[in-house]
C-alpha cells in the first residue's frame, strides 16, 4: 500500500479577518470547542467581527478534519458537521480538507491512531506547551489504499464508534 504526506492529499483552505467586518455575526471554533473524548465540535460560539479573537482566520467547510497542533497527546481531532459549514477556525488548528484522492472520514479516523499521535508528540516542540507546526502535520504520512477501501474502512470504524457512543450511555444510565 502506498504511502503519501497528508499535505499531497489536502486542498488548500481560505482565511478570512473576521475584525474587518466588527457588526458581521460569525461562528467560531476554537481550540475548546473540541472534545477531546467524544471527538466533536460542542462549543462552537457566536461572536460579533468586533469581538474576533486574533486566531479566528481560517473558514471551515462540511467535512473537514480539524486537528490541534497543541498538545498532541491530547489528541484535539474533529470532523467539521454540516452546521458549522462557512465557521471560522482558529489557527491553533491544521485544517485538512480532503482533496479527491482522500475520503474525509478515512482521514479523521487516521488522525485519531496511535501511529499518527505518536509521531505528532515525538514531533513537538516545547516542553510546557509542546506544539507541532501545520507543516509537520502535512507532513506526516498516511496510508493510502484506493478510495472504496478508504470508504469501506471508514464505514467500520464508524461503525465501532456508535457502538462505543451507544456503551457510554448505557454505563452513564
Amino acid at each position: 500500500m502506498r504511502l503519501a504526506s497528508v499535505g499531497e492529499l489536502v486542498d488548500s483552505v481560505s482565511s478570512w479577518n473576521p475584525s474587518r467586518s466588527p457588526d458581521a455575526a460569525f461562528t467560531y471554533i476554537d481550540l475548546s470547542a473540541v472534545d477531546n473524548d467524544t471527538k466533536r465540535i460542542v462549543g462552537a460560539v457566536s461572536l460579533a467581527g468586533a469581538q474576533a479573537p486574533s486566531r479566528a482566520r481560517q473558514i471551515v467547510a462540511a467535512g473537514d478534519v480539524l486537528v490541534s497542533t497543541v498538545r498532541p497527546n491530547l489528541n484535539a481531532v474533529a470532523l467539521v458537521p454540516a452546521a458549522l459549514d462557512g465557521a471560522i477556525a482558529s489557527t491553533g488548528f491544521t485544517v485538512l480538507r480532503p482533496g479527491k484522492q482522500l475520503d474525509g472520514r478515512f482521514l479523521f479516523h487516521w488522525v485519531r491512531c496511535p501511529a499518527f499521535i505518536d509521531d505528532m508528540v515525538r514531533k513537538a516542540t516545547g516542553a510546557s506547551y509542546p506544539a507541532v507546526s501545520d507543516r509537520i502535520v502535512k507532513e506526516s504520512p498516511v496510508p493510502l489504499p484506493p478510495l472504496p477501501e478508504q470508504r469501506n474502512v471508514a464505514a467500520i470504524l464508524d461503525s465501532a464508534d456508535a457502538l462505543r457512543a451507544k456503551r457510554r450511555q448505557v454505563l452513564a444510565h
